[in-house]
């Protein structure tokens, strides 16, 4: 299992989410935020890669995962929309976890993981929810194994 694995399975999981419209990957910078030609569609789900650890016998991926959405004005609508969010990110990492078809159990989610909302203004109003997750694969560092 590479990087590129464990980034494709998350897009994958995140794409195929019923609801979410628009999926992202990449620096904080490259989220979609509206111009005059197009809104991003919501709810829109990105990942914002943080740091890997290597030791001699695990590989540590961590990760933001960012939910959101956009909302109207009122305070009902917001605490909605957060909770919306937080559901997309927990139907995410259970479908990480516990999906059989490409289950490995040298893979893992490390728990418990915080998530906390937020409320934005950018050109458009949004809230949402992000993860920090750290995906903990057991496997030691193989130098047999060609990064080609």
């Amino acid at each position: 299992m590479t990087y590129k694995d464990l980034v494709d399975r998350l897009l994958t999981i995140a794409n195929s989410h019923a609801i979410v419209e628009l999926v992202g990957y990449g620096n904080i910078s490259d989220i979609e935020v509206p111009d005059n030609e197009s809104p991003p569609d919501y709810p829109y789900v990105f990942f914002n890669p943080v740091n890997i650890s290597n030791d001699r016998r695990e590989f540590n991926l961590t990760m933001n995962l960012i939910a959101m959405t956009q909302v109207r004005d009122k305070e009902q609508n917001e605490i909605d929309g957060q909770s919306i969010c937080i559901g997309i990110i927990q139907d995410i990492v259970a479908k990480f976890i516990y999906d059989t078809t490409v289950s490995d159990p040298l893979i893992d989610v490390v728990t418990p993981f915080t998530i906390t909302p937020f409320k934005e203004r950018f050109q458009d109003d949004v809230v949402g929810a992000t993860a920090t997750l750290t995906i903990n694969y057991g496997k030691a560092i193989d130098g047999c194994n060609v990064p080609i």
